[in-house]
């Protein structure tokens, strides 16, 4: 194997090290290299980072609505309805899940939902989509979006929990 190795020659360089010659005025490996850390720590903690973006119709106050249904979605294996139904009832509403044709008469608002999930050597929750609607009509009442990209993952309770906070106050 043969090595090639720069040579210093003139005196438009000087030797820095014994492999490298550098022209004056030019910034070191090291130099370089001081910017590196900083740069790590900033990508680690942008890593994690998650939005929430809620909306609500004007002069629409969830709070005064007690019976809410979530609709169950044929492709979810993972129980979002469910989880969404638990923290709207530990919120102090009354809540249910299922398909639409199981809606309680007595519902006055319907949450619809949309997840998507990633399988990175693991499966988990990227993104939350809510929708708040009266059960009479398909008028949007409140929506919400729940966007966690990154290496590090929240669980699917904590997603909805910091998702359904915003729109439903506690009772």
């Amino acid at each position: 194997m043969i090595l090639l190795l720069p040579l210093c020659t003139g005196s438009r360089f000087r030797r820095r090290s014994r492999d490298a010659c550098e022209p004056p005025g030019s910034v070191s490996g090291w130099a370089r290299m001081k910017f590196l850390p900083p740069l790590f720590v900033l990508l680690g903690l942008l890593a994690g980072c998650s939005t929430v973006n809620t909306l609500t119709a004007p002069k629409v106050d969830l709070a005064k609505y007690r019976r809410v249904f979530v609709e169950s979605r044929l492709n979810d294996n993972n129980g979002i309805d469910q989880r969404i139904a638990n923290e709207l009832n530990r919120r102090g509403y009354t809540a249910s899940s299922g398909p639409l044709t199981l809606m309680p008469e007595d519902t006055e608002i319907v949450v619809t939902y949309d997840a998507r999930w990633e399988w990175d050597f693991r499966q988990y929750l990227i993104e939350l989509r809510i929708g708040v609607r009266p059960a009479q009509n398909f008028t949007v009442l409140a929506s919400g979006r729940y966007f966690h990209p990154g290496l590090t993952s929240k669980t699917p309770d904590a997603m909805v929990q910091e998702l359904l906070a915003p729109l439903f106050p506690r009772r």
